[in-house]
């Protein structure tokens, strides 16, 4: 890679290199939009900080009228967070009436990664693995929950 490239534009490289499309986000030039393997994420890059936020917002939502399913998605959260290496976290939005999950990590990004590309790669693929603690710490919970029922 070449070293005079800024954070933001040696990830804006990176993602035409693994094939990605991306948008900037209007007025905002250190938000960038991109979609990998099927999955929305948005990334704040600025070229004078050595690392990038990335964000995949609201990719599970819960009906806030779903008691049992949303003291389930809490427990699943907190689980996931203790396994995986993104951030999951919850947030409630009134108008739509749901709890909506949403991951984050912060992220080195200079040249001097090796294999930048596959660096990136895998660090988005911890929030494919976030979405499969949650989901499978859900399902453990139902089950748990039914066996006690019974």
């Amino acid at each position: 890679m070449n070293k005079q490239f800024g954070t933001r534009d040696l990830f804006l490289n990176v993602l035409t290199n693994i094939g990605c499309q991306y948008e900037v986000e209007e007025g905002e030039d250190n938000r960038i939009h991109f979609v990998y393997q099927g999955e929305h994420f948005l990334v704040g890059a600025e070229n004078d900080r050595p690392y990038i936020h990335v964000y995949d917002y609201a990719w599970k939502s819960i009906n806030l009228s779903d008691i049992d399913e949303l003291a389930r998605l809490r427990k699943a959260i907190n689980e996931a967070n203790w396994e995986g290496s993104v951030v999951t976290v919850f947030t409630i939005d009134n108008e739509t009436q749901t709890m909506d999950v949403h991951c984050k990590t912060v992220l080195l990004f200079i040249p001097e990664i090796p294999n930048i590309e596959e660096y990136l790669k895998l660090e988005l693929h911890e929030f494919f693995r976030a979405h499969q603690l949650v989901g499978a710490q859900m399902e453990k919970l139902r089950l748990i929950e039914n066996n006690t029922s019974d």
